[in-house]
């Protein structure tokens, strides 16, 4: 004990009778604002018919649904503190971004917020069902919408950690027809998935058959293609002699 202190024993008990008050008034006191926060904070609504907000724009849909979009990126910001994510019930929240998708189709503005900010959870069950949507809505406007499912099978890939799903987006993009104008990187997700799941010989035929069809102009985009190429060879050879030396081993 260092010189000066006082042993606890005999600390008065007027003075800890008053410690563990103000200690136990301290966890009431948390507990309830807590408590308040909780009540404060107002669920999702259930949207309305499309029909009935076109008839309330006056003419000016395109507006609305702009001022729509920024009153629900707004409502995780309650009582002056932000609501986590989890929080959210993502089947109404589905429901409010379809319907502002529908009352302006021309606008990637949900899409940018369902693969940007309503992503950003650590709930799976959460996740899935906004990559659900983003796939969803990817196929009435590939052209507008690719990059977003691009990130959707980063997302399924690295924060769901389900490659079948990102297998499944990245063949969607992949097999989009020339019309819909995509860097090549976009379409190539698939045999870079499909590789993180060890199908190499499936990759190895992707990257073949695409180096042998006139769909390979870029000059930069046909390095990368053989490097890569090189690069899952290498993966299949080293695979293969890996299953040798273990039979041999058998």
């Amino acid at each position: 004990m260092k010189r000066g202190e006082r042993p606890f024993a005999e600390v008065p008990k007027a003075i800890l009778i008053g410690f563990l008050i103000l200690l136990v008034a301290q966890v009431v006191t948390h507990q309830f604002l807590m408590q308040q926060q909780k009540i404060r904070y107002k669920p999702l609504s259930e949207p309305l018919t499309a029909t009935i907000y076109r008839g309330l724009s006056m003419g000016s849909i395109q507006l609305l649904s702009y001022l729509m979009a920024i009153r629900l990126q707004l409502h995780d910001n309650q009582a002056g503190k932000h609501i986590r994510y989890s929080a959210l019930d993502y089947t109404k929240l589905v429901k409010w971004l379809d319907l502002i998708y529908q009352l302006n189709h021309q606008s990637e503005y949900t899409m940018m917020l369902a693969s940007r900010v309503y992503s950003q959870t650590s709930d799976k069950d959460r996740l899935r069902t906004i990559l659900n949507y983003i796939e969803r809505t990817f196929t009435v406007d590939p052209q507008l919408h690719w990059r977003r499912l691009a990130e959707a099978t980063v997302i399924a890939k690295h924060q769901l950690n389900d490659l079948e799903l990102a297998l499944k987006m990245a063949e969607k993009l992949s097999s989009q027809p020339a019309s819909v104008q995509m860097p090549r990187w976009a379409r190539d997700m698939q045999f870079i998935v499909l590789g993180d799941m060890n199908e190499y010989e499936s990759t190895i035929a992707i990257i073949v058959a695409l180096l042998q069809s006139d769909a390979v102009n870029d000059p930069d985009e046909a390095r990368f293609l053989k490097e890569k190429l090189l690069y899952f060879q290498q993966k299949m050879s080293e695979s293969q002699q890996k299953g040798i030396e273990g039979s041999e081993k058998q």
